[in-house]
Formats: structure tokens, sequence, C-alpha cells
């Protein structure tokens, strides 16, 4: 919470404010929602302690005029991927389990993030989507350490 240092507390006015702590963070793309053109959300992970490629979470959408360029720097998953064909809705916050797109797990994007995270089956996981901020050409999927 929030309020102007020369403000006293008001109970009945709204003159605090809630302010939101983000963080800024780094993932590897692991899939997308939507089409490889194009992608509407991109699905993320992080490297465990034993090197393994995890789900940390998603992005919310992404705005149009971006889409194009993620999906250019994109390409299908070829062969054996880390993740299953389906994600458990526990990740997405849905009622079914999540049809996504694989994709070569090496394009590297930085995010704002939420400060809250859960720990689902002993890993992290990003409780709320993240804001994509920009694709990371500078790192590879190499360079991120354990989440």
């Amino acid at each position: 919470m929030a309020k102007r240092l020369d403000h006293p507390y008001a109970p009945t006015r709204r003159a605090w404010r809630k302010v939101k702590g983000r963080a800024s963070a780094e993932a590897i793309v692991g899939g997308i929602l939507g089409s490889l053109r194009a992608p509407a959300a991109l699905v993320l992970g992080r490297p465990d302690e034993t090197g393994r490629l995890r789900v940390a979470g998603r992005t919310g959408p992404i705005p149009r005029h971006v889409r194009a360029a993620v999906g250019a720097a994109l390409q299908p998953a070829g062969g054996w991927h880390p993740w299953p064909d389906k994600l458990p809705s526990a990740r997405f916050g849905n009622a079914a389990p999540v049809d996504f797109m694989r994709v070569e797990p090496a394009l590297v994007v930085e995010l704002a993030v939420d400060a809250a995270v859960d720990v689902v089956r002993g890993r992290p996981l990003w409780r709320h989507p993240a804001r994509l901020i920009r694709v990371r050409h500078d790192l590879r999927a190499a360079d991120l350490k354990p989440f």
C-alpha cells in the first residue's frame, strides 16, 4: 500500500493505492498458444537443478504488433521435447488439460513477472501470467541458471 506522506489515514476515502511488486526475469520459450506465425501467448520454462527444462509459467496475451516478430524467432519442436503434448490444467487455471504447440526450447525472453511464486510438486511456478518485455537474442538457453 502507498499513500502521500502528508496525508493522514482517511477510513472513508480511497486515498491509498495498492502497488503490486513486479520483477524482471528471463525464461526459455518451450511452447506457444495460438499459431507459430503469430503466437497469442508463450509457455515458459526454466531449468531445474539437474538442467531439465521445467514449465515455469506463461505469458498473458502478446500484443498483436509483436506476435509476428516473436513467431519468426521460433522453430517447431523437432523430435524429442521435455514436455508432454498437453499440460495439466493447474498450470493455467483451466478445468481441462491445455493443448499447446511445443517449440524448440532455444529462444530466451525477458519478462515482467509477479513476485508471487507457487511451489508445485517441489518446483517453483509463477502464479500469474508474465508480461513479455523483449526477446533476448544475446542469451542462449544454456545461459539460464536454475529457478
